[in-house]
């Protein structure tokens, strides 16, 4: 076996073999993955979607062959954007992004699960595209994050950060970006400062030196991001005299990236 699929809602990729140590991004259920090496129960991984790197416990995972990880990606045509379906076992949690397989009117997982959908929507890639840029990119990310807390490495409505807000909600565009801030202030077209429209990429850095924050810019001049200040995702003014105006000293550059608009 030389691939693997996620087989829990979310599974932690850590930056070493320990639950010890940082958690540097996700791997979501249905997320496939090149496996790399092993030590013990642990297997380090690069996640298909973005090429990223780490540790997970096999215990989040299901072996399977790189034939049968292609496979599963061109069956797995679902996309969540937060669901619940009832199986034989109960019912299970299906977070933002997590991928399945439709098939006559049920929802098949990696594990071989099936059910039908009790709550929310699993979408056809395509109709997710379609129905995720019938409005702007930040409306989106408010709608389907609004209230998910801050984490560290997250990517799903179960604890998310800056970049995995930005990243989750352009894939759902159909739009790949880079999983870390650094690299998706490197993608699009820079804009003024003062030619940033509600869409755009806002890049800030803490040390003055590698960008360390992104927000989408929105109306009225107010952000919507993922912050540990203010504990999750949430729309805020960043005029003069509001709590985010200090993320003003620390602005490093805009970005447009294509896809932000609404469409049709």
């Amino acid at each position: 076996m030389n691939a693997v699929i996620g087989q829990a809602a979310v599974a932690p990729v850590f930056r070493e073999a320990s639950l010890r140590t940082e958690q540097v991004t996700q791997l979501v259920l249905g997320e496939t993955a090149e496996l790399l090496e092993t030590t013990g129960t642990w297997y380090r991984i690069r996640t298909a979607v973005d090429h990223y790197e780490g540790w997970v416990h096999r215990g989040y995972l299901r072996d399977v062959t790189a034939e049968d990880a292609v496979r599963w990606r061109e069956e797995a045509t679902g996309w969540s954007t937060g669901a619940e379906i009832e199986t034989a076992a109960g019912h299970r949690r299906i977070p933002v992004r997590a991928r399945a397989v439709l098939e006559h009117g049920r929802i098949r997982l990696p594990d071989g699960t099936s059910g039908a959908l009790a709550q929310g929507h699993i979408l056809p890639a395509e109709e997710l595209r379609r129905a995720a840029r019938a409005v702007p990119a930040e409306r989106w990310a408010l709608e389907t994050f609004s209230g998910a807390p801050y984490q560290w490495g997250g990517l799903t409505e179960f604890g998310v950060d800056c970049s995995g807000l930005v990243q989750t909600t352009f894939a759902a565009r159909g739009v790949p970006l880079p999983r870390d801030s650094s690299a998706q202030a490197l993608v699009g077209t820079e804009v003024a400062l003062d030619a940033v429209v509600p869409g755009d990429l806002l890049f800030f850095s803490e040390n003055g030196r590698t960008v360390t924050h992104v927000a989408f810019a929105a109306e009225g001049d107010t952000l919507i991001h993922s912050t540990v200040s203010c504990g999750g995702v949430l729309q805020e003014s960043w005029a003069p005299g509001q709590r985010a105006a200090q993320l003003r000293e620390l602005f490093v550059t805009a970005r447009r990236v294509p896809g932000a608009a609404a469409s049709g």
